[in-house]
């Protein structure tokens, strides 16, 4: 049966969680990874009508992109929001699992699916994530342990590099050792010289994934003693970040570009400030709240900024600049994400023979009424 830890490996490779911001709370908020999950419904907010929802669909998890837990909790009162959506979850036994600021930044992820949306073609973060620091595991196995190592390794998060999965590579060598007293070796005697041939593998992998990595090859590993050694590597550019960046396919004035993005999104309402008339040919986008990334923007050479909850004062300021701001809302630049997230949940779980259901949630209300 498919668990609700099938489905956080899955998650954790399509928005791993290195890409999430410092301050942010990410992962499963409520449940046991151990938990079945024969069917996932996945929605943007984890409400009380969202698991209501995903207790409807016969859901065990709900995946969402904001958090049910933000700020720590002192006291769980099931009469405050956070407080019976927990207490609902719980009576329903549904686990709940976040990917917030790391689907942002993700590729692939929210912020790509909107720039494809409103037809733009992406070339780079708006902001880009820091270098993260990858690290290179070494552990010698005998011949016979090498292959079950490596199936164990392949249902962690290391063993990535680029847009491969599953990277590894092995050579043969001869392991010496004296068994100490009171020990009992694998191949040998206490106090006796012995040797024995060994396969080194070599794991690419973060620094979240060794916990996990070195659990399970002491799990699959026949030595009572595990030899392994981990590496530092050099701090790579992430190519990931918070926003995209991109060209359109042909300029418009940026009152056209608004018009068409309202049409795009199937949107009733959307706000510009800046000048209607002036020519549109690149632009920034933030899904979610995106004043705090303004100076990102006004730092571009981009024509217009596309993001939601964007104040009095960025307007202003955007406009001071002779450049265009486009607000769509908050619940519209994320909300776009909800069924391509459950259909890529959907395809991987299919190539690894999970035999899961996941659904969007595709009534979602914004909470936004606009008359």
């Amino acid at each position: 049966m498919p668990t609700v830890a099938d489905i956080i490996h899955i998650m954790d490779q399509m928005a791993p969680r290195r890409l999430a911001e410092e301050w942010d709370n990410i992962g499963l908020h409520y449940g046991d990874p151990d938990w079945t999950a024969s069917t996932v419904f996945v929605s943007l907010d984890p409400t009380i009508k969202a698991i209501e929802a995903a207790a409807s669909a016969g859901a065990g998890m709900l995946v969402t992109h904001h958090p049910l837990i933000f700020k720590p909790v002192k006291h769980i009162h099931t009469k405050s929001p956070v407080g019976a959506a927990i207490d609902l979850a719980a009576r329903k036994r549904i686990a709940v699992f976040c990917a917030h600021t790391n689907l942002d930044a993700a590729a692939g992820g929210i912020n790509d699916v909107l720039a494809e949306k409103i037809g733009l073609n992406v070339t780079g973060p708006l902001s880009s994530a820091p270098g993260v620091r990858r690290y290179n595991l070494v552990v010698f196995a005998p011949p016979d342990d090498a292959e079950r190592i490596l199936e164990a390794i392949s249902g962690t998060s290391a063993g990535i590099i680029g847009n491969y999965r599953g990277c590894s590579f092995q050579s043969r060598g001869i392991g010496r050792f004296i068994p100490g007293r009171g020990s009992n070796p694998y191949v040998g005697s206490p106090d006796q010289p012995a040797q024995v041939d060994e396969i080194r593998i070599e794991i690419p992998l973060y620094l979240n994934d060794i916990d996990d990595v070195v659990k399970q090859i002491k799990a699959n590993h026949s030595y009572e003693t595990v030899a392994y050694d981990i590496y530092p590597l050099y701090t790579e550019k992430s190519g990931t970040g918070i926003g995209r960046i991109g060209e359109f396919s042909k300029e418009r004035s940026l009152l056209q570009v608004a018009e068409d993005i309202k049409e795009a999104l199937s949107l009733k309402i959307v706000k510009i400030a800046g000048p209607p008339e002036i020519p549109v040919k690149t632009a920034a986008v933030c899904s979610g709240g995106g004043s705090s990334m303004v100076g990102d923007f006004l730092a571009s050479s981009t024509d217009v900024y596309v993001s939601g909850d964007l104040n009095h004062h960025v307007a202003l300021d955007i406009a001071a600049h002779n450049r265009g701001l486009i607000d769509i809302g908050h619940f519209a630049s994320e909300q776009v994400v909800v069924p391509v997230l459950a259909s890529r949940i959907q395809e991987e779980a299919n190539k690894k023979s999970i035999d899961v259901k996941v659904i969007p949630w595709r009534d979602e209300p914004d909470p936004f009424v606009h008359m």
